[in-house]
């Protein structure tokens, strides 16, 4: 079954001279070499020419060559030996130039890959939210290993003696011409062929494979999906349902990788019989020319030999027409990356202060993720430094869009934030989120230690700032209770620590970070009654002396708020402080009265 196509991208592996720069170098040194084993290759067939010609037929040398070795009239044996040795001469200079220029370009080669991937993956880390939230994680992954991968199995291949055999055809063909034109004419006369058979199968592989990847990438994509919802899946019993839709994904990966891989094998035997036919011809014509005088029988071994070297590079393409299809569709795809650009980014010439207060102001800001669908509606909000706002209201009325905008994970579509007077898009990025510190509902952990985890708020701090950090938000007893106290190991996400230890962590980072603002989205959010009592007396030492924006879904938690902010459907709606706003009734009344009512059920505001 052919599978559907879709649309491709224009592009050449010619893009990957960007990252030989750096090792030309070693690139001219595996040319040289390769250039070397070239003309080595164009001798190689010419001492057999003269034992042919000369020692066996007693024809006379050539002028330039008379001087230099024995005369085959009366010391064959002698000439015989010169053009013998003149052979092993000429197969040790290739070996020799093989091994040094394939070494060198596939160092070459290696550190090109190592230096794309290693810049994939910094580029990925800089594009925006709005990028990652688009794209799917299990693709990205398959381009960053797989895609990876096969460009370095591209590399290897042309490590493998193709680039020689590549710079010997313009060799041989213009040796052929001047020996004998007509008879060269003839030897090359498949060449236009094999060229447009190999461009129209190169398309047609390319497509394919491009296909394969495309189908690839969406079972990865999948993959991915199913494994990051693993406790969902087996807690409703979906497993059976996942297996059938895995094994349809591969289904649909299958039949795009077994459609190219056909057309991959029906190419070699193509031009092989091209090479074939094109050798016969040739070995027939030469032959006629031999009984006509025209052509010696060594040069008519020249000629066969130099098809030969013509012949085993178009072969040798032949076999590499996957290998090169499939690194041109891996290389669309990781390009595709780094074509993308950023959406957050500095301005040309954005400021960094020399200190900062804390003080943040929403201007009639408006925003969407799609442009068409506002998500927040001309918010207008002044936080002076040090001030703790609450934000309230129901599920997407927009309050982590809100906050959000802070840290520029977003900018608005209308509208300014500022942060002490000053527009966030007129200040760097990376000062505008030194100044921000975050503790979010579900605290993201790292393999490694607990000390690890905290220390990775700040770039360069080590255990004993770790260890400050834990006890300046009252947690150090806390973890020298755990059997390997700051060494306990931490697993992908935080797994083999309870919520609540987790949540610990992830204020003790925050802590170190030191910045002047903190934003807490629904900290104590699915924590028993004990730990939300030390979460929130850690909290409550971090917040001190910080511009503080806490989203909350137990309003009992957020009534000692300099301010609270009520939004419904990305409108302010209500602000002020829990007194007033109970007094004048409204939105956060029924809130308040619903969460007296259901203390402890999920609470409307989330």
């Amino acid at each position: 079954m052919k599978p559907n196509s879709i649309p491709g991208r224009a592009f050449s592996l010619w893009a990957l001279r960007h990252f030989l720069r750096p090792r030309l170098v070693a690139l001219s040194g595996a040319a040289l070499a390769m250039m070397g084993r070239a003309v080595v290759l164009l001798l190689v067939p010419w001492p057999l020419k003269f034992i042919v010609d000369s020692v066996i037929f007693h024809k006379p040398l050539p002028a330039w060559l008379a001087g230099l070795l024995p005369n085959p009239q009366t010391h064959s044996v002698a000439l015989l030996t010169a053009l013998g040795a003149a052979m092993l001469l000429l197969g040790v200079a290739d070996a020799v130039l093989d091994y040094l220029g394939g070494r060198l370009l596939l160092r070459v080669g290696q550190h090109t890959i190592f230096d794309i991937r290693c810049a994939l993956f910094a580029h990925l880390q800089r594009l925006s939210l709005g990028f990652h939230r688009r794209q799917n994680a299990g693709d990205l992954m398959a381009r960053l290993g797989g895609d990876i991968q096969t460009l370095q199995d591209f590399v290897m291949s042309l490590g493998s003696g193709l680039f020689a055999h590549l710079l010997t055809v313009v060799g041989m063909a213009s040796v052929m011409l001047i020996i004998d034109w007509r008879f060269a004419l003839v030897v090359l006369a498949a060449a236009p062929l094999l060229l447009v058979v190999t461009q129209r199968y190169i398309q047609h592989l390319k497509k394919a494979f491009r296909q394969a990847r495309y189908k690839e990438g969406q079972l990865w994509g999948m993959v991915q999906e199913v494994i990051a919802g693993i406790p969902v899946v087996q807690a409703y019993g979906r497993e059976a349902y996942e297996d059938r839709r895995f094994r349809q994904r591969a289904q649909q990966s299958l039949g795009a990788g077994v459609w190219a891989n056909q057309l991959q094998m029906g190419f070699t035997p193509l031009v092989g019989g091209l090479v074939a036919t094109a050798t016969g011809v040739a070995t027939w014509y030469g032959a006629a020319q031999v009984l006509a005088g025209q052509i010696t029988p060594g040069e008519l071994l020249v000629f066969l030999a130099y098809l030969r070297g013509l012949a085993s590079p178009v072969r040798q393409f032949a076999k590499m027409a996957g290998v090169t299809s499939k690194a041109s569709v891996a290389a669309e795809r990781i390009w595709e990356v780094f074509s993308q650009e950023p959406d957050i980014r500095d301005a040309p010439r954005a400021l960094r202060p020399s200190s900062c207060r804390g003080g943040l102001e929403f201007r009639s800001v408006c925003f969407g993720y799609n442009p068409h669908e506002l998500t927040l509606h001309d918010i207008s909000l002044r936080i002076e430094a040090g001030q703790t706002i609450a934000l309230v209201g129901a599920t997407g009325a927009g309050k982590s869009t809100l906050v959000s905008l802070i840290p520029r994970f977003h900018d608005p579509l209308k509208g300014q934030v500022l942060l002490d007077g000053r527009d966030l898009r007129d200040l760097q990025l990376t000062f505008v989120r030194d100044q921000v510190a975050l503790v979010l509902q579900e605290p993201l952990l790292f393999r490694g230690t607990l000390w690890e985890n905290i220390a990775y708020g700040r770039a360069g701090a080590g255990y004993a700032e770790a260890v400050a950090a834990a006890k300046a938000v009252g947690i150090h007893e806390l973890i020298q209770g755990l059997p390997d106290g700051y060494n306990t190991p931490v697993g992908e996400r935080g797994v083999g620590l309870s919520g609540g230890q987790r949540q610990y962590v992830s204020i003790a980072r925050a802590m170190l970070r030191n910045s002047p603002i903190v934003i807490l989205d629904e900290p104590t959010s699915g924590l028993d009654a004990l730990s939300e009592r030390y979460v929130l007396g850690a909290l409550k030492r971090l917040t001190k002396g910080r511009t503080t924006l806490v989203i909350a879904h137990r309003l009992a938690t957020i009534a000692e708020a300099d301010g609270i902010v009520v939004l419904d459907q990305g409108r302010i709606v209500q602000a002020g402080t829990h007194g007033q706003l109970l007094g004048q009734g409204g939105r956060y009344a029924e809130l308040w009265h619903s969460s007296v009512r259901r203390p402890s059920s999920p609470a409307e505001v989330l």
